[in-house]
């Protein structure tokens, strides 16, 4: 596997440990069993999961696509959707850091936390089950070495 992809998977990884807690700590919220540390803690997390960090990873992630798209392979839909779930998840960021200070009722705030884990989740699945290993198969090294001078660094 090319070391780009290794650097996606783990950031997947760390990510996916950051969401891990954010569920425990909405599962707490869930059972009205959350204090307010818990709270800001669960607020403070998902700004995390919306960090520069996240922006960089998915620029890069659609340096991969796009780079699969130019060399006209055919694709499965979900690797072309991508770049929509991409801005969909900066639209989703934004709100998410409404939530804090918003009007919404907890249990209209559980439910847009559930509905972006959800969503996040089977995002990373398509990724690391579909386009990643798409990329790796059909990627050649001057591809790989066309998409290193692009890659960005947070």
């Amino acid at each position: 596997m090319h070391p780009l992809l290794k650097e996606l998977y783990a950031y997947h990884n760390n990510t996916s440990v950051t969401m891990d807690e954010v569920e425990r700590l909405l599962a707490k919220l869930k059972a009205n069993d959350s204090q307010l540390k818990d709270n800001d803690k669960l607020f403070h997390l998902l700004t995390v999961l919306h960090s520069q960090k996240e922006s960089v990873h998915h620029q890069n992630e659609e340096v991969i696509r796009k780079r699969l798209v130019d060399n006209h392979v055919s694709l499965h839909p979900s690797i072309l959707a991508l770049e929509h779930a991409h801005k969909h998840f900066y639209d989703i960021a934004n709100s998410l850091k409404t939530l804090v200070d918003s009007e919404l009722n907890r249990q209209e705030i559980i439910a847009i936390i559930e509905d972006y884990l959800r969503q996040y989740f089977d995002h990373i699945d398509t990724e690391e089950n579909i386009f990643f290993p798409v990329a790796n198969k059909l990627l050649t090294d001057e591809d790989w070495k066309i998409i290193a001078r692009q890659w960005q660094y947070a």
